[in-house]
């Protein structure tokens, strides 16, 4: 018989991705005490499947996917290397679990072999019979071929024997980066994160009325529904605003919005986010390629998630640039800034073509300033709607920039500054921002 704790855990696991959890509901619903229920949610936090948001709550997420190398297939390398296939094409979607550079002995090398590998060798026909034999896939540097026995071997194992004109190094540095470019696609959340399925929403058919709408409406307490053909395929979208005016005998073909704004289930939540602001709307219906309906985002849900909830970072551009920034203190200086100054020391790999700070990432520095400024200073998540930038003075490398924000015009949907960029105490670059507000926190 399952415990207090794991009925509470299960509970958890049952409920939509989004969902706030409180401990003195947990404790009513299931007839706990509410130190039972704070147990079993700190319990479920530690394995990821409640976060803590800062001004939001608790809420229920989606486990974090492992970033495994077993993400990567063989014919994922392939692409990758622009390799030509000698054998054991059949075992190209079978995934990596690790790569081995064979620069050792054949000997010396059977010790880091192990099934579903990938071995990386030049033209060493033992060493690559040593690796099929012993359940690993074979990556040939240098453009060699194999001996017929080899081949042979790979094709009765199933197992990829690729060939590429690449050297070791370089084969060895194009692994790596493709297993840290889908690293960081895996961190990126999707609609899939956070969208609730058609299975858990209730839908209106256009061939219904507004008299149906009504009741919908007032048995969910919801007011915004994605509208259907009888085969599930998205026509519309209808809303209480839609509905006003018109007789309850009127069908909903005539009053929903036709055509609506959608997302897929692989859209960013980012770019979701933004389509629900920039439009003014609560709901993006959730379609496939045939358009059919999956599901449905609203505003609430997408809020409550808009910020990674996992403390680890993968070290994308925009990260590097995010942790070389820092706040400047002015000592012994009264402001009336609304915001503090930033400072950044740039770096060569920030460089372009000519030496000095690329445009891309000043505007990035830009972007950065203004929305954590009203994050942190403000508690308002915002996107850049907007940016018109003159560089005036190239940025050399190595050299400090601050970046001043005055605000020029506020309100509750948009911000702008007026951003002043100074390097050796000279304006090198000038932007007016607008920054749209998503949502106080």
């Amino acid at each position: 018989m399952a415990t207090k704790h794991e009925e509470i855990i299960h509970y958890l696991e049952k409920l939509p991705i989004g969902r706030k959890v409180s401990v003195r509901a947990i404790a009513r619903d299931l007839k706990v005490s509410e130190g039972t229920a704070y147990r079993a949610i700190k319990s479920a936090e530690t394995n990821g499947l409640v976060a803590t948001i800062e001004r939001v709550g608790t809420v229920r997420i989606e486990k974090d996917r492992p970033k495994k190398i077993d993400e990567l297939s063989f014919a994922d390398v392939l692409d990758v290397i622009d390799g030509r296939v000698l054998g054991g094409a059949n075992g190209l979607d079978k995934e990596l679990n690790k790569f081995v550079i064979g620069a050792m002995t054949e000997t010396a090398m059977i010790p880091y072999i192990s099934p579903m590998s990938l071995v990386i060798v030049g033209n060493r026909d033992e060493a690559q019979k040593i690796a099929l034999t012993h359940g690993a896939a074979v990556l040939i540097t240098g453009g060699f071929d194999a001996t017929k026995e080899n081949i042979d071997l790979a094709d009765e194992a199933a197992l990829p024997l690729i060939s590429t004109n690449y050297d070791t190094f370089t084969v060895a540095s194009l692994i790596n980066r493709e297993i840290s470019n889908k690293n960081i696609q895996q961190e990126i959340m999707t609609v899939a994160d956070v969208f609730a399925p058609v299975d858990q929403i209730q839908v209106l058919r256009q061939t219904q009325k507004v008299a149906d709408y009504q009741a919908l409406r007032r048995s969910t307490n919801n007011t915004r529904f994605a509208v259907v053909t009888d085969k599930g395929r998205l026509v519309g979208v209808v809303t209480l605003q839609d509905v006003k005016g018109f007789s309850e005998g009127t069908l909903l073909d005539k009053v929903m919005v036709k055509n609506p704004i959608t997302v897929t289930r692989h859209t960013s939540l980012a770019n979701a986010i933004h389509l629900l602001t920039s439009n003014s709307i609560d709901l993006l219906p959730v379609v496939n390629r045939n358009f059919d309906l999956v599901g449905v985002v609203n505003r609430n849900n997408v809020q409550a998630l808009d910020q990674p909830l996992s403390h680890e970072r993968t070290w994308t551009l925009q990260y590097q640039i995010s942790e070389s920034m820092y706040t400047i203190e002015h000592e012994q200086v009264e402001t009336d800034a609304i915001f503090p100054d930033w400072g950044v020391h740039t770096t060569p790999q920030m460089a372009n073509e000519l030496g000095a700070l690329s445009i891309g990432v000043l505007s990035e520095f830009i972007t950065l300033a203004t929305t954590r400024s009203l994050r942190i200073y403000q508690q308002k998540a915002s996107m850049v709607d907007q940016i018109d930038l003159n560089y005036f003075r190239l940025v050399q490398i190595d050299h400090d920039l601050e970046i001043h924000l005055n605000v020029v015009n506020e309100n509750r949907r948009l911000a702008t500054f007026d951003v002043d960029m100074i390097s050796d105490h000279t304006l090198v670059a000038k932007a007016l921002v607008t920054c749209q507000i998503i949502e106080e926190i």
